[in-house]
């Protein structure tokens, strides 16, 4: 069980909560749960690592379903079951970064920003936020990237140029994904996608989340859920 350090909404239905003592590289994800015992909901939910600091992680997610409201209701102080860090997280490589998101897609970009501005400190780094209705988390991302555009109610892909040169990452529904990985391909420029699934156990052994590729069925909890855009069959 870890500790709520804090449990804040920071949008329409869309909460930041922080546990204490977990670690994860940028791009991982923990398997969260409101409780231990077993009753309802029986499975944790895949919730991306928002943020990592000397104190623990943060989550970013949005209230959706019976689980995650009841992650909503948790106050600083209490427990919840973290189960992690699953995934293979985002690469990193000495170049210029542009990352994509889409709704609470954007969750898992921020800690790979400030990794990679730590990191490269004189590289070049711009985020492209798209949101249906309303933005959130904007000011932190603006922190973190030398650029940041945000697009409430259009197609956040059309914003980004994805043209060859930096390192480009995205992440969110799979419509954007899609646009994403055409508009790549076509420009010649380099993308890794970031899925989402529904996932049981989180660590590859149910195959509940498997995605297609030039390879055959990959998981995306154990394989993922970074993958170059080159591979994934959306």
């Amino acid at each position: 069980m870890a500790l709520i350090l804090s449990n804040e909404c920071v949008g329409e239905r869309v909460f930041l909560m922080k546990l204490q003592g977990l670690r994860a590289a940028p791009g991982q994800f923990y398997m969260l749960r409101p409780q231990e015992r077993l009753s309802a909901p029986l499975l944790g939910r895949p919730i991306s690592v928002f943020d990592a600091d000397e104190e623990g992680l943060s989550f970013l997610y949005h209230m959706v379903g019976q689980g995650t409201a009841l992650l909503a209701a948790k106050r600083a102080g209490e427990e919840v079951q973290a189960i992690g860090p699953f995934g293979n997280g985002f690469r990193f490589a000495d170049r210029d970064l542009s990352v994509i998101g889409g709704g609470i897609g954007i969750a898992p970009l921020y800690y790979l920003l400030k990794e990679w501005k730590r990191r490269f400190p004189a590289r070049k780094t711009e985020a492209f936020l798209g949101f249906s209705l309303e933005s959130f988390m904007v000011s932190a991302f603006e922190d973190v990237s030398g650029r940041c555009q945000v697009n409430i109610g259009g197609f956040v892909t059309e914003d980004a140029p994805l043209a060859p040169g930096p390192l480009h990452v995205a992440c969110g529904p799979l419509p954007m994904l899609r646009a994403a990985q055409k508009k790549a391909e076509g420009n010649g420029a380099e993308l890794d996608l970031s899925l989402e699934a529904r996932m049981a156990c989180g660590a590859g052994a149910c195959l509940g989340c498997s995605c297609a590729t030039v390879a055959g069925n990959r998981r995306v909890c154990k394989d993922g859920p970074v993958f170059s855009a080159r591979e994934v069959l959306l």
